[in-house]
């Protein structure tokens, strides 16, 4: 028997759709209910078959449902909590999607009432896309998904939580709200922040254009830049604490890399890029990213007309779906290079194969074993 009868999402985005078409695909056989203040979205979730019925009310959305997962931007949260909280049913179980916990979980305690639970939830796993047009039934496949209990929060629903996010092909994770925001502080937050600078120095200089020159190092180490700027603002005050901690480590390690600089100490130097070496290679690499990478590969092509169209159609042709396309060096009466970037290693290298049988010059970074 199915440990929930009726779910309610809230908010039908990228997490929110792709949690009801993870769940349909699982052989879901409850009703699946879809909140947003979004009638476009509700719509396009009930044409996906994400969701059995919809409405832009939250008072109706929770009404009926023995779980309710809040899948908002987190500077909705404070809205929603208050919003739901006369209306929710006895002993419903409320859960959450956001990537802090210790906010919602003292949400949760000021906010609703004593005779509803509410277990904080924090899936690994997102897109560079977003809305409900990219939910995918496949985003929480082989992802961590962080389960934190209130304490002394019943066993039985924990683990009733733990069973549905294993349905998604997730990892359920149990850990306390506060060790969940110190570690995704270190693994996300301030990789993200730190992303977000390095770019920008690219930015210091007006009178030169240094992105031309960035190649797929500089990409691949400011890829998740590219999120959301007023929701990552929202994820760093709500985690500010463990951000500022992250801050003040990573500066004394900067000054200390500095120094060591200054006075030439090779081995301090070659030590600490070892060191980095060491740990870099021990990150599992078959777990899914908050934005997963993309594959890139590098192709010559003559300056002439109808180019990149040709590239285009070899891949429609193959059925292989190119998530970015790039023109990276042109000048008129001279060669080019085009980079193609796809979701999987297998599409790079079909698409290796292909343009080399067409007599193509390809390149690529070597692909993680």
């Amino acid at each position: 028997m199915e440990d929930f009868k009726r779910i309610s999402i809230i908010g039908m985005g990228l997490i929110g759709g792709s949690i009801a078409l993870a769940l349909k695909k699982s052989g879901f056989g409850g009703k699946i209910f879809g909140q947003d203040i979004s009638i476009d979205a509700l719509i396009e979730a009930k044409k996906l078959g994400a969701v059995d019925d919809y409405t832009t009310s939250l008072i109706d959305a929770v009404q009926e449902p023995d779980l309710v997962i809040i899948a908002t931007p987190m500077g909705h949260y404070e809205d929603v909590f208050n919003g739901i909280a006369p209306y929710l049913r006895p002993n419903t179980l409320v859960t959450d999607v956001g990537s802090v916990k210790k906010y919602p979980m003292t949400l949760a305690e000021t906010t609703l009432p004593k005779h509803i639970r509410f277990i904080g939830g924090h899936p690994m796993a997102g897109s560079e896309r977003t809305g409900i047009q990219s939910a995918s039934p496949y985003l929480f496949e082989n992802a961590y998904y962080f389960i934190t209990p209130t304490e002394g929060e019943s066993n039985e629903n924990t683990l009733r939580l733990k069973r549905l996010i294993q349905g998604l092909g997730a990892y359920p994770v149990i850990i306390s709200a506060e060790d969940h925001d110190h570690v995704t502080a270190l693994i996300s937050h301030i990789p993200h922040l730190m992303a977000g600078l390095l770019v920008t120095l690219l930015d210091r200089n007006q009178e030169t254009n240094y992105l031309s020159y960035a190649g797929g190092g500089f990409r691949d180490t400011t890829r998740i830049a590219s999120a959301n700027p007023c929701m990552w603002k929202d994820i760093l005050f709500m985690n500010k604490d463990e951000v500022i901690k992250g801050i003040e480590e990573l500066e004394f390690s900067l000054r200390a890399f500095k120094l060591n600089l200054l006075k030439e100490e090779h081995q301090n130097i070659i030590d600490t890029l070892s060191r980095a070496k060491q740990i870099r290679d021990l990150i599992p690499k078959n777990m899914k990213d908050a934005i997963p990478r993309l594959f890139d590969i590098m192709i010559d092509v003559q300056d002439q007309p109808g180019m990149l169209g040709k590239i285009t159609r070899m891949m429609g042709q193959h059925s292989i779906n190119i998530k970015e396309i790039e023109i990276v060096h042109a000048r008129e009466g001279r060669d080019g290079v085009v980079r193609l970037a796809f979701s999987t290693g297998q599409e790079q290298r079909r698409a290796i194969d292909i343009f080399k049988e067409s007599k193509f010059s390809v390149s690529c970074h070597e692909e993680e074993k």
